[in-house]
C-alpha cells in the first residue's frame, strides 16, 4: 500500500478571536510538520509602553483585548502597586474581584454559546439552526449581564476606565449594584442548570498527560492573588514562576510561544479554566460542587474538548461571586490610596478568562516605564495546542482530510485562543 503524503490547510480559523490558519504536512504516513499559522499584525504594546508614565499603563494595556481588558488592567495595576508598596484595602479588592467576575461572565458566555457550542451540534455558527438559536440566546443573556457589571464598575463594557493605581477613580453606589441582583440571581440559577447541559454533550476522546498550570489560593478560587501551581508539583511565587518560563519565536507566526524551562528542553503546558478547575475544585461553593457531581463530571478533566465544562462551572461561579460581593458591599468613602513614586521592578499574575496573564514592569524613579514584559495566556497555550493537534492527527492519519480539518479546528477552539492578545513579534527578512 502506497504511503500517504499530503498537505492539509485551513486558511482562516473560524469562531476564534483574531486571524490565524493551520497547516498540516503529512509524509510517508506520519505528520512531519504542523503549524498554527498566526498572521495577524503584531501590536507592539510592550514597545510603546516604554517611556510612558505609570498611570497610563492600565488604560493602554486594556486596549490589547476587547474581550478581556480587565485582565490586562488587573495584572498591570497589581504589578505597579507592588513596586509602590501599596496594599489596597478589602473593599477595593472585592470590587476588583467583582469587575473580574463581569469579565469572566461575558467571556465564558461568548465562548460556550457562540464560539465552541456549535461544534457539538455540527453547525457552522450559532445562527445556523433554529434549535441552536434558543441556546445561543441564553448565552447572549448571560453575556449582557456580565457587560452590565463592567459598565457600572468600569464606566463602560469595553476597555473600562475606572481602574487606577491604589484603587478606583470612582466607587460605585450600593443602589446601582443592588439593582443588578434580581437578574444576577436568575442567571445564577440558570447557569447552574446549564452545567448539566454542557456535561451531557458528546465529547471526542482527546485526553493525554498534560501539565495544567494556574494560580492557587488558600482562601478563594483564584483571580487576582495566589501562587502559581501545577498538577505536576509546581508551586511557587509569581516572581519565581516567570523565571521558569521561556518565550521563543517560531518563524511562521507573529505570536510568541512559551514553555517551562527544563534541563535541556522547553516543555508545553496548559493554562485556562480547565487548569483552574482541576487545581481549585475544593474552593468552589458546596452547591456548585454538588451540581458538578450531579452532572456526572469526574475530576480531574484531561480531555481538551471538555474545557467547555470548566467554563460552564466558572460561569456559574462568577454569578455566585458577583451576588456575594454585591450583597456584602457597603459604600466606601475612599476610592484609592495615594503613594509616593518608587523605582523598581515587579511581576504580577492574574487569571484572565483564558488563563494566567503575566505582567512584569520596571519603573524609573519618576514613575516612567523602562521595560515591560506581557505574556498572554494564548501565547502560553500555543505550543500545547500544536502538540495536541499533532497527537490527534498522528492517531487519525488514515481518516479523510475533511475530518482531520474539522476536528483540528475543534481542538483549537476548545482552548478559546485570543489571537489578538498573543501577537507580539514582527516577521523580518533579509533584503
Amino acid at each position: 500500500m502506497k504511503a500517504l503524503s499530503k498537505i492539509i490547510k485551513v486558511d482562516y480559523l473560524s469562531r476564534v478571536e483574531g486571524e490565524g490558519g493551520l497547516v498540516i504536512e503529512i509524509k510517508d504516513d506520519r505528520t512531519v510538520r504542523l503549524r498554527v499559522n498566526i498572521f495577524e499584525a503584531p501590536r507592539f504594546f510592550e514597545s510603546f509602553l516604554r517611556g510612558r508614565p505609570y498611570f497610563d499603563v492600565m488604560d493602554f494595556t486594556a486596549r490589547i483585548c476587547g474581550i478581556c481588558p480587565v485582565a490586562y488592567q488587573m495584572s498591570s495595576v497589581h504589578a505597579i502597586e507592588k513596586i509602590f508598596n501599596i496594599e489596597v484595602e478589602k473593599p477595593i479588592k472585592e470590587l476588583r474581584r467583582l469587575l473580574y467576575c463581569g469579565e469572566w461572565i461575558e467571556s465564558h458566555a461568548l465562548h460556550i454559546y457562540l464560539l465552541n457550542g456549535p461544534d457539538f451540534y455540527n453547525i457552522e455558527s450559532a445562527w445556523s439552526s433554529k434549535e441552536y438559536l434558543t441556546i445561543a440566546k441564553k448565552g447572549l443573556y448571560f453575556k449582557k449581564l456580565g457587560n452590565e457589571i463592567l459598565t457600572i464598575l468600569g464606566g463602560r463594557s469595553v476597555h473600562p476606565i475606572s481602574i487606577r493605581v491604589g484603587g478606583f477613580y470612582k466607587m460605585p453606589d450600593k443602589k446601582s449594584l443592588s439593582a443588578l441582583l434580581p437578574e444576577l440571581k436568575k442567571a445564577y440559577e440558570g447557569s447552574l442548570k446549564e452545567i448539566k447541559w454542557v456535561a451531557g454533550l458528546q465529547f471526542n476522546n482527546n485526553s493525554w498527560d498534560t501539565e495544567y498550570i494556574s494560580l492557587i489560593h488558600d482562601d478563594e478560587y483564584p483571580m487576582n492573588y495566589g501562587n502559581v501551581a501545577s498538577n505536576k508539583g509546581l508551586n511557587m511565587p509569581m516572581e519565581k514562576f516567570i523565571e521558569n518560563v521561556q518565550e521563543y519565536q517560531v518563524n511562521y507566526s507573529t505570536a510568541l510561544h512559551s514553555g517551562l524551562k527544563r534541563d535541556s528542553y522547553v516543555s508545553p503546558y496548559v493554562v485556562g479554566p480547565l487548569s483552574r478547575l482541576n487545581l481549585n475544585y475544593e474552593k468552589l461553593p458546596a452547591e456548585i460542587q454538588n451540581m458538578i457531581k450531579e452532572a456526572g463530571i469526574s475530576l480531574p478533566i484531561t480531555n481538551t474538548h471538555m474545557s467547555i465544562i470548566a467554563r460552564s462551572v466558572e460561569l456559574a461561579y462568577a454569578f455566585y461571586e458577583a451576588i456575594r460581593i454585591i450583597n456584602e458591599y457597603n459604600e466606601y468613602d475612599r476610592s484609592f490610596i495615594d503613594s509616593e513614586l518608587k523605582e523598581g521592578e515587579a511581576v504580577w499574575i492574574t487569571e484572565a478568562p483564558r488563563g494566567i496573564l503575566i505582567h512584569r514592569y520596571e519603573l524609573d524613579n519618576s514613575g516612567y516605564v523602562k521595560n515591560c514584559t506581557i505574556i498572554p495566556p494564548t501565547s502560553q497555550n500555543f505550543a500545547h495546542i500544536e502538540a495536541d493537534i499533532y497527537r490527534f492527527v498522528q492517531n487519525n492519519i488514515d481518516k479523510p482530510e475533511d475530518f482531520i480539518k474539522k476536528e483540528s479546528e475543534k481542538i483549537i477552539r476548545s482552548y478559546d485562543p485570543c489571537i489578538s492578545c498573543s501577537v507580539h513579534v514582527v516577521k523580518t527578512r533579509n533584503c
